[in-house]
């Protein structure tokens, strides 16, 4: 069964994307997916993913033109696709504005990682214009599907929470933590690390600050950085300015293929980001086995409401609460460590999976195919 998958362009390929896709051909669905800009020839081809883009210029996209809803209709039109599953804003109204032209009633998907997606007036606009060609909201999180009920007034009955998911095994490795320290060249001590785009949102920044105020009680203490970005220099300069030169190590941008081997190095996680929708980066951390410190961004929440004791939620941009959970963290004995890195498996293990995550989709595929076979 033809189905569209529909993105804005090739760089916001993820693996979420790979997993539900590989998921639903295994259902039985037939996912084509579709970029509104750039070359289909991308990270998803190349893991034979089927591809197509509409080529259109990022000026024409993003500048509201008629012409990239007419090549939406015009492709839906010639591939006569049974669903359609849409992320990101510009391209559901795209797609939904397709629909219009053509007088199709087909199954429409929208999923929303984070709030706020709609907070202006020109977005409530036009989903309001357009709310009706949509079948299902799925968010990553019950923080933004809370914040899009507000703002839209969309049904509680058409949103669906379903959060993202991996697979756990490539980050359960077996390799000693020496050896993987020795692979890059990381020192003994106690390692805290973080891995994520150098950007205001993940608050490298903060993190710094509350590692230099902990450090008097951490002597054998390192925070390990991995990612790149656009403040990656005034990161930099930062350290330098703290006189952490020698505590603080620049790892740069990791593949996915040596992101477990890095999480298989550290003693704790710690994600003190200020907005976040359901993080991959505290999902590999803890399918590696690694006690967590995180702050109450959005879907971070969800995977924190358990009995299980896996690490530490504070205020997001709260120093003060940082560097202490820090020092706490760093006091603990291994054993305890290991014994909470055990409870962030099992919680990941209870709701987190890429296995669970593509049911949950296929669910409502199936769910919305019946209901508009049965109006």
């Amino acid at each position: 069964m033809k189905t569209f998958y529909i993105l804005d362009d090739p760089g916001r390929d993820k693996h979420f994307h790979l997993y539900l896709l590989s998921g639903l051909r295994k259902a039985g669905f037939e996912p084509l997916v579709v970029y509104f800009c750039g070359d289909p020839k991308s990270y998803l081809h190349q893991q034979g993913i089927p591809t197509h883009s509409l080529h259109l210029t990022p000026r024409t996209y993003k500048n509201f033109n008629p012409w990239p809803v007419l090549k939406m209709a015009s492709l839906i039109k010639e591939r006569q696709p049974a669903i359609l599953h849409v992320q990101r804003h510009r391209p559901l109204v795209y797609t939904a504005l397709a629909l219009k032209i053509l007088r199709r009633k087909i199954p429409l998907l929208y999923t929303i990682r984070l709030s706020r997606l709609v907070r202006t007036p020109a977005r409530r606009l036009a989903f309001s214009f357009i709310k009706k060609q949509v079948s299902y909201v799925i968010a990553v999180s019950r923080g933004a599907a809370d914040d899009f009920r507000k703002r839209t007034g969309f049904p509680d009955e058409r949103l669906i929470v379903i959060p993202n998911g991996i697979d756990p095994e490539p980050y359960q490795l077996s390799l000693p933590r020496a050896e993987a320290r020795e692979r890059f060249s990381l020192p003994e001590g106690f390692l805290f690390g973080m891995v994520a785009r150098f950007r205001k949102a993940k608050d490298h920044l903060g993190l710094l600050e509350a590692f230099a105020r902990a450090l008097p009680q951490m002597p054998e203490a390192f925070l390990v950085l991995a990612g790149d970005g656009p403040l990656e220099d005034t990161i930099r300069r930062r350290v330098r300015e703290l006189q952490l030169a020698d505590r603080v190590i620049f790892t740069g941008r990791l593949s996915p293929q040596e992101v477990p081997y890095l999480l298989r190095t550290l003693d704790v996680f710690v994600h003190p980001t200020f907005r976040e929708g359901m993080p991959a980066a505290v999902l590999e951390a803890m399918a590696a086995g690694l006690p967590i410190i995180a702050t109450e961004a959005e879907g971070i929440v969800d995977i924190f409401e358990t009995e299980r004791s896996f690490g530490k939620l504070l205020p997001c941009g709260d120093r003060d609460a940082l560097a202490s959970a820090l020092s706490f963290f760093y006091s603990l004995p291994q054993e305890r460590l290991r014994e909470m890195g055990e409870e962030a498996r099992k919680r990941l293990e209870e709701g987190f999976t890429r296995e669970q995550m593509v049911a949950r989709n296929v669910d409502l595929y199936r769910r919305a195919l019946h209901e508009g076979e049965n109006p």
